[in-house]
């Protein structure tokens, strides 16, 4: 029994061998966390090579074992017989309870004791690791601090000492990525973001720092199609690679325009080489403000195209603001009100110049203001008052500032560089002023409010000084009516922003001021004011039912700021019915001349938003004339006003019983059947300008139809609209509505009719019987809330 070898037991060559396997893993693993990235990279290839070869022979011996297996089995005339079991297999296996319990070895360790020593060095590395991360983690939030404060150096050496702790943290690659491109090292940054990528392939930072290392490199194919796998992983981030890649080809046509710019120069070009030595005449020191300023005019007349715009940027041009002597001093000087007439001048000179050689340039446009303290200046001279001349000195700042809004990066430039609180208020007290930068200040203003992000900048602060300084441009019987315009635009996209249109919503003050301008504009007839003014109410009065239906009591319901002295619908209304064939006492013939076909959408829809949570509005429309008018409007038929004029129908005789009469006895139940009654017409069947009004698309036939019902619904409380609807095909309809509506509210609307038409008449219900119609309506019964 002694000398006996124990079956299923390694041998000591095979523990001998994985022993020999383990120093070998050992020392892969410590080169691993080498400092030097070399024996880094040597030291990964060996861990591939183990892998490969470890795959190989498990391969070679499960091969093996086949082959044994099918060697001892049984032949028949098809092949082996696996199922034939072999009695003599194990006549000589030794008594179970003969096998020893542990495994002799050279060394004299027992198998047991083995087992042990390997746990316990598990735990021990495990337990190093663990320290290893600790202070790499604490190095990592050091070098995050550092980051913060625009410290890079120190941010990198952190990093540096939190990967020589560990390296599979792919924080601290993608970390010290971003920090190496801040400093430059655009190559350094790709190593980190390949050693990311291979930790966790769907890592989106190593991506867009891939991105931004391959765009310092300027090599800018690279860069987009690293920005492009981004949306392999995530597809929302759609707008975020957009913007990257916009960055991408900006910078390389930046980068082409710089090229071509110095070949010219290099070749001689007169307008190349003028353009450099007047710079080089204007960086003189110790000359006189008219020196400056001529020089600049004559800059101005050579910037003609993009190369003059390039070599004036890639010369030191709009670095001027901070290396120009001279104009630096008037730009910082505390008390602006002291500059001379010299010095105004020499500013609004060089405001104009930086105008031109921004003028659809991105790049300048970028970079003139990334100039330290510039946009505080820029601020500082809006600011100020002047007498005279000041009057041009604000015009060519705002010149400036207004050319670089027309564009999408220097909108966005000018949303990250400003205190947009300040800048929003001074321009609103600009545009206040009877003079000609006013419009200017409004234009660039309507522009700014365009980007998306100054939105969420503003919304918490927009209260304190924004919307009063808005109100008061509103109130204002000086304002001009361009500056009406421009104001109101700007509103109507900030309220695009949910927040700030609740904001909005919920004064008082807001309604009251809107409703006096809205009779002030009318009386005049100025259309095109009205329009922009009704298209901010559009978007504030959808808040009306966000508000009337919040259970919040922490901020006031829109609808009850909507007071009794408000005179919106009247107003809206009044331009509504001037076309009318019903119109209303007082609004007489050829009333309807200034007024556009943009004007009464507006007013409908602001109508249709009113009317379903103001009951003082909902009364005053209650009325035989002014439900008329709104029936003409759906008879028309054209889609964008039959939507609203039908939303206000519907909210008019959901609880009024005088409203109800008026449209059941004025063949309003026929003229809702008929658009029950309409099959759906495909937006892309639409054939002539003519008709393209009146061909609704599927989203709009589908809200059509869904408001049709529900108006219905509201007359069926009359027994002659049930009995009427007798003689129709409406149950038939209805419960193709029921059964093949997209929009859950559709089914619902047309399920509820049906019940409503089977209470009100009998006749119904043997109709929907003989349909099959309550399978039908069983099956919609999970839409109906």
């Amino acid at each position: 029994m002694a000398n006996m070898k124990l079956p299923n037991l390694p041998t000591d060559n095979e523990i001998s061998d994985f022993l020999s396997k383990v120093d070998e893993i050992d020392d892969v693993l410590k080169g691993l966390n080498s400092n030097d990235d070399d024996d880094v990279h040597q030291y990964m290839s060996k861990a591939d090579n183990l892998i490969k070869d470890a795959e190989y022979k498990k391969k070679e011996i499960q091969a093996k074992n086949q082959d044994d297996e099918e060697k001892d089995l049984p032949k028949t005339k098809t092949g082996f017989s696996k199922t034939s079991i072999n009695k003599d297999a194990y006549k000589n296996d030794p008594d179970p309870g003969s096998v020893a319990p542990t495994l002799p070895t050279e060394e004299g360790m027992d198998q047991r004791a083995f087992m042990a020593a390997m746990e316990a060095d598990a735990a021990e590395r495990a337990e190093r690791k663990k320290e290893r991360e600790k202070v790499a983690n604490e190095f990592k939030e050091k070098g995050n601090a550092e980051f913060k404060q625009g410290n890079y150096t120190k941010a990198l050496e952190f990093y540096d000492k939190a990967m020589e702790q560990i390296k599979d943290n792919l924080a601290i690659y993608t970390n010290r990525a971003q920090t190496r491109i801040k400093l430059g090292m655009f190559t350094e940054a790709l190593t980190d973001c390949d050693w990311a990528l291979r930790l966790f392939p769907n890592c989106l930072k190593a991506l867009v720092h891939q991105g931004h290392a391959y765009l310092g490199l300027k090599e800018f194919d690279k860069a987009r199609d690293s920005y492009k796998q981004i949306l392999t992983i995530d597809s929302k981030k759609e707008a975020m690679v957009n913007d990257y890649i916009a960055t991408a080809n900006r910078e390389e046509q930046a980068c082409n325009d710089e090229r071509k710019a110095s070949q010219l120069f290099d070749e001689g070009n007169d307008l190349a080489t003028g353009v450099v030595d007047l710079l080089t005449l204007v960086k003189r020191d110790g000359q006189l403000p008219i020196y400056y300023s001529g020089g600049f005019r004559a800059i101005i007349h050579m910037l003609t195209d993009v190369e003059s715009q390039t070599l004036f940027r890639t010369n030191g041009g709009l670095q001027l603001p901070r290396t120009h002597s001279e104009l630096n001093r008037c730009l910082t000087v505390p008390a602006l009100g002291s500059l001379t007439m010299a010095d105004r001048d020499l500013i609004s000179t060089a405001m104009s110049m930086f105008e031109v050689a921004c003028k659809d340039n991105e790049t300048s446009q970028q970079q003139v203001l990334s100039n330290e303290d510039f946009p505080g200046q820029l601020l500082s001279l809006l600011d100020a008052q002047y007498n005279g001349q000041g009057r041009i000195l604000k015009t060519s700042c705002l010149n400036l500032l207004h050319g670089i809004s027309l564009t999408q990066a220097g909108r966005a430039a000018i949303v990250a560089k400003f205190d947009l609180i300040h800048l929003i208020s001074s321009l609103f007290m600009l545009m206040t002023k009877n003079s000609p930068y006013a419009e200017t200040a409004a234009a660039l203003l309507n522009n700014i409010a365009l980007e998306k992000k100054i939105k969420s900048v503003i919304r918490d602060t927009i209260e304190d000084q924004i919307i009063p300084a808005f109100e008061s441009l509103l109130k204002s019987n000086k304002t001009p009516p361009v500056i009406l315009s421009l104001a109101s635009s700007t509103f109507t996209n900030l309220a695009a922003d949910f927040i700030i249109r609740a904001k909005l919503a919920s004064r008082e003050s807001f309604w009251t001021t809107l409703s006096n301008l809205l009779l002030s504009l009318a009386e005049n007839k100025l259309c095109s004011t009205l329009e922009h003014v009704l298209g901010l109410l559009v978007n504030v009065s959808t808040s009306l039912h966000a508000s009337s239906t919040s259970t919040s009591s922490s901020s006031p319901s829109s609808s009850k700021v909507f007071h009794d002295s408000n005179t919106i619908h009247e107003s809206c209304f009044y331009m509504v019915s001037s076309s009318s064939s019903h119109r209303p006492s007082g609004i007489g013939e050829g009333e309807e001349g200034w007024i556009s076909s943009l004007l009464v959408t507006r007013c409908l829809v602001v109508l249709s938003n009113i009317l379903p949570h103001i009951e003082k509005a909902s009364g005053w429309l209650a009325v035989k004339d002014k439900i008329l008018v709104l029936m003409d409007v759906i008879q028309e038929g054209d889609v964008c006003n039959l939507k609203p004029a039908l939303k206000c129908l519907t909210a008019l005789t959901q609880n009024n019983e005088t409203a109800k009469d008026i449209v059941a006895e004025n063949k309003g139940t026929s003229l809702l059947l008929k658009l029950l009654q309409k099959e759906e017409t495909k937006h892309e069947d639409r054939t002539g300008d003519d008709d393209q009004n009146k061909q609704p698309s599927k989203e709009d036939q589908e809200i059509i139809l869904g408001n049709a019902t529900l108006c219905l619904s509201h007359l069926t409380s009359r027994s002659d609209v049930c009995s009427k609807l007798t003689k129709t095909n409406i149950i038939q309809r209805l419960l193709v509505l029921a059964r093949d509506g997209r929009k859950p509210t559709l089914q619902s609307n047309a399920a509820i009719l049906i019940g409503k038409l089977v209470m009100g008449d009998s006749r119904h219900l043997e109709r929907l019987r003989e349909l099959h119609g309550i399978e039908i309506l069983h099956g919609c019964m999970k839409h109906i809330k």
